[in-house]
């Protein structure tokens, strides 16, 4: 969930609720918190089954399951696509950040190919593997990041974000909604929860899941506020960047902070390109029944490097995450939340203790 969108949040949320942004960034957390749930809830009533199998068990005639997958093939394509896209952009935004501030003489398409290249080696490993590598990195990203939000806090000035709330409810509101839009990312759990084990520690480690991001986005959006202000926010490309170059760290143990942000926050971009392209790969292997994902994720390499060269300049490439984000919001949102009540509609479910194993491929 920590990626490309952690640079633009800032400015995102403060042209969508002015002053009260960081307000705006507790209820789309607490939003994530709410679809995720659902999406438990759904894994647990199919323990085992990945959301293309249990949408096309929930959609289909009791005695026609073939039905079910034909009627539910839109679907898995909108996924297939919002994957691919979402990762295609998140490498072009990745390429965009490194040669406008690090890497300046190297060529866009060397930096996007070399993200592409290595989480591909990434997805072509099994489910266990990926959970391992994701559990290595966790502490890697968020003790960095939440030490750096901490440590902006010294330029701040809290009058910055007053009025805590002017009471416009339907700013507010619509507010919450597009900040939600900045935790997707957890709608990959459709595919990997099939390989999770039941129980309440299911739940429990979600809702902890969507609060870690969740409370680092609050604190930077407050640190980000405090700093700039919401009328010089709204003019900055890359705020949460640019809130780390007014940091200072005592001591001058480092007298360029961003560059070690940039270094941890490469790792946070490599999970969310690397899993939504595992993501890609194994909603085309279940819906077609395929024995191995590895092909796919083959031939998908360099759709991805097209797809992420497609936008011509940084205008339109935010232009393409909003709307991708809108798109986020449907399928991670609302359509887990109707095939819950279809299945409960319908009565179809089933409970089992344990997880399916995860594969070999």
């Amino acid at each position: 969930m920590i990626g490309v969108g952690v640079l633009t949040l800032p400015r995102e949320t403060a042209e969508a609720a002015g002053e009260s942004a960081w307000l705006a960034a507790i209820g789309g957390a607490l939003l994530a918190m709410l679809a995720m749930a659902v999406i438990v809830k759904l894994s647990n009533r199919y323990a085992g089954q990945t959301i293309v199998e249990y949408t096309a068990r929930i959609l289909c005639p009791a005695k026609h399951p073939l039905v079910g997958r034909i009627v539910g093939f839109p679907l898995f394509v909108a996924y297939f696509a919002f994957w691919a896209i979402s990762t295609a952009l998140v490498a072009r935004t990745f390429g965009e950040v490194v040669i406008t501030t690090v890497l300046t003489k190297t060529p866009l398409e060397v930096i996007i190919s070399t993200m592409l290249i290595t989480a591909f080696i990434f997805v072509m490993y099994d489910e266990e593997v990926l959970a391992r590598v994701n559990e290595i990195l966790l502490p890697i990203i968020v003790i960095p990041v939440l030490v750096i939000a901490l440590s902006s806090l010294q330029s701040a000035r809290l009058d910055n974000i007053l009025p805590l709330f002017t009471g416009n409810w339907t700013s507010m509101l619509k507010a919450i909604v597009l900040t939600a839009g900045s935790y997707l990312g957890f709608e990959v759990m459709t595919m990997f929860l099939a390989y999770t084990e039941q129980g309440k520690k299911r739940m429990s480690s979600s809702m902890i899941g969507i609060a870690i991001p969740g409370f680092i986005y609050v604190l930077i959006v407050i640190s980000g506020i405090s700093v700039f202000g919401v009328d010089e926010m709204r003019l900055l490309a890359w705020p949460t960047l640019e809130l780390i170059k007014t940091t200072e760290v005592p001591g001058l143990i480092l007298e360029r902070l961003e560059s070690a942000f940039l270094g941890v926050w490469v790792a946070s971009v490599f999970t969310s390109v690397g899993n939504m392209y595992y993501a890609t790969a194994v909603v085309v292997r279940e819906t077609f029944k395929l024995r191995s994902h590895r092909w796919v994720a083959v031939i998908l390499l360099p759709a991805f490097y097209w797809l992420s060269l497609m936008p011509p300049n940084m205008q339109k490439l935010l232009e393409y995450k909003k709307w991708g984000g809108y798109a986020g919001i449907f399928l991670a949102f609302i359509v887990p939340i109707v095939l819950l009540i279809l299945s409960y509609i319908r009565g179809v479910g089933q409970k089992t203790k344990r997880g399916r194993k995860a594969g070999k491929s």
